[in-house]
Parts: C-alpha cells; sequence; structure tokens
C-alpha cells in the first residue's frame, strides 16, 4: 500500500508517526502501490491537496480524522472507510461508518510496544508544544528553567527517540495533540495547554480534532491551560473604531508571553488518561480491523499482539 500522510518540510511528530508504525503493520509502502492507505491524520476534508491526484485509486481509511469545512466531503466508491478518529469525524459522513480512535493506538499492537510502555521513568514532567509553537520561544531553555522536560514535536532525533521521550516521562503536558494521545497510548497521564493552535491550525480545527479525540476514549469536561499568544495594544479600539471593525490590532510581546507561559505551565496539577477498558476495548477494535486488512492481503498476522 501507497501510505499516504501530511509531511512537514521540518518534520511533525504526529503526522510522522504514518512513515514509521504503518510498515511495522502492514510491510513496506511503494508509491506506485495501487491500494492508498490513509492513517492518522485530521486529513479528510474536500480539496484536500493529498487527494488531488488519487481519484482512481483505492483509498483505504483506518482511523483518520476530519477536518473540519464547510463544504461536504465527496465519496465515491474509491473510498473503502475501515473506522475514523471520534464520533465527530463519523457525523460529518451521516454516521455511516464506523469509529474507533485516533489511527496512532495501533502502536500499541507492534510486538516491542513493552518496551515502551515498561521504560524506566527518567522525568518528572515534560512537555510537547505544537510543532507551529516551536519558533515562538527557545523550548529547551524555558522548560529547563521550570525543571521540564521538552520533547521537540519535530522529532529530530527519530520517532522511536521522541515516542521513548514520552515513556520516560511520568507526566507530559501537551499543545501537540498526538503528543497528548501517544502518552495516552503509553499510560502517562497527558494535560493540554494552548499557545499558538487557535492562530496556526485555527481554533475551529483544533478544538474539533481534540472533541473527536477525546469522545472517541470517553473524556469529557477535560481544564486545559490557555496562553494567549498575541495581546491587543492601547490603539486596538481607535484603530477598530477608525476602520469601521475592519481592522483588529493584536500583537505579539514575546517576553509578557514567555513570562505568562512559563507560570502556566509551573502550575498545571490536573492530567488526565483514558480508562484502561477502554484502551483494551480500542485494542481490540484495532486489532480486528489490522488483523482484517492483513489477511486480506495475505500477511503474516503472527506478531500482532492480541492482549495486554
Amino acid at each position: 500500500m501507497n501510505y499516504v500522510y501530511y509531511k512537514d518540510p521540518k518534520g511533525n511528530f504526529g503526522d510522522d508517526l504514518n512513515g514509521w508504525l504503518w510498515p511495522k503493520l502492514f510491510g513496506m509502502g511503494k508509491e506506485k502501490d495501487p491500494d492508498v492507505f490513509l492513517g492518522i491524520g485530521s486529513i479528510l476534508f474536500d480539496g484536500s491537496p493529498l487527494f488531488r491526484d488519487l481519484a482512481a485509486r483505492r483509498k483505504i481509511v483506518f482511523g483518520t480524522g476530519v477536518r473540519p469545512v464547510h463544504r461536504i466531503f465527496p465519496l465515491d466508491g474509491s473510498w473503502d472507510i475501515r473506522f475514523l478518529r471520534g464520533p465527530l469525524s463519523a457525523y460529518a459522513f451521516n454516521n455511516q461508518f464506523p469509529y474507533i480512535a485516533d489511527a496512532a493506538y495501533a502502536i500499541r499492537l507492534l510486538p516491542d510496544f513493552n518496551r515502551f510502555l515498561h521504560m524506566p521513568k527518567k522525568y518528572k514532567v515534560s512537555v510537547i508544544p505544537y510543532f507551529k509553537s516551536v519558533p515562538f520561544f527557545d523550548w529547551e531553555s524555558l522548560c529547563s528553567r521550570l525543571g521540564f522536560n521538552y520533547i521537540s514535536p519535530r522529532s529530530e532525533k527519530g520517532v522511536e527517540h521522541t515516542l521513548a521521550e514520552i515513556a520516560a516521562s511520568q507526566y507530559v503536558i501537551a499543545e501537540a495533540m498526538h503528543g497528548a494521545i501517544l502518552a495516552d497510548a503509553l499510560r502517562v497521564p497527558w494535560h493540554r495547554f494552548l499557545l499558538s493552535t487557535p492562530h496556526t491550525e485555527g481554533s475551529g480545527v483544533s478544538e474539533f480534532k481534540w472533541m473527536d479525540w477525546l469522545a472517541a476514549v470517553n473524556l469529557y469536561n477535560i481544564n486545559a491551560t490557555t496562553v494567549k499568544l498575541y495581546r491587543k495594544s492601547f490603539l486596538h479600539e481607535k484603530i477598530k473604531s477608525l476602520s469601521c471593525n475592519r481592522i483588529s490590532a493584536e500583537f505579539l510581546v514575546p517576553g509578557m508571553v514567555k513570562s505568562e507561559l512559563m507560570k502556566m505551565l509551573q502550575g498545571v496539577t490536573e492530567f488526565y488518561l483514558s480508562e484502561d477498558e477502554v484502551v483494551r476495548r480500542i485494542d481490540s477494535k484495532i486489532f480486528g480491523q489490522a488483523d482484517l486488512l492483513r489477511r486480506e492481503r495475505s500477511m503474516d498476522t503472527s506478531l500482532f499482539i492480541t492482549t495486554r
């Protein structure tokens, strides 16, 4: 199968999991393979450039999420939707297809997953920002001053290193959703914070995908830590008035934001984890879907981990 996913030029842990995980479960993919496999990512939306040249090819959807836009996602016979990320993604398709959870939970099927699950803890707290928040601050220095471990969402040292860093943490504070998802899969309690995502990703997109995942793992009404990235200056109301509300003047004041960010991160005391029974249910359902797909492709299923 040809594994299709978003690739950021500088790397992004959540997306890059695709290139590391699926070959381990389903074999090496080739660009010219007739079937396309879609896994981790919020990439199901009308007009996605990822599907532009794939109209005639079979597209297998395995735990992928919808990205909310104001157009209906067109489906035809080339789409083979096995399961979606969560109930909001399912609702976008009029509940025609089942949901289980984010495809990243499939990491728990790997034969060597226990190596990560039982990794000795080296860090009390680790912080994983959203990959588009990286340029705003020196995160290594910021986390060091707080006594926290910094985990780069760029995964410069590879996906496996990032997974090991999450597994070696007692707690994770994550702006990157897949930082929280992998912490949950690795049974590491996590807390969500927001900094740049309302601006770099869009608040509607960010909230949709987090709520989609959280509902799938039966977590509701969690508390998150919000740090405002842009602030209104004393000119804000004057500019709005002169422009008849067409222009809003907000500015990034790095020193002020950094100070508040450090204070807010240091004040995090609530951490979350989905229930073991919920994760066992996810394991069972994703195993069933992966096993079916491998059998259809006449692949050996003996290496799958069936229970945990």
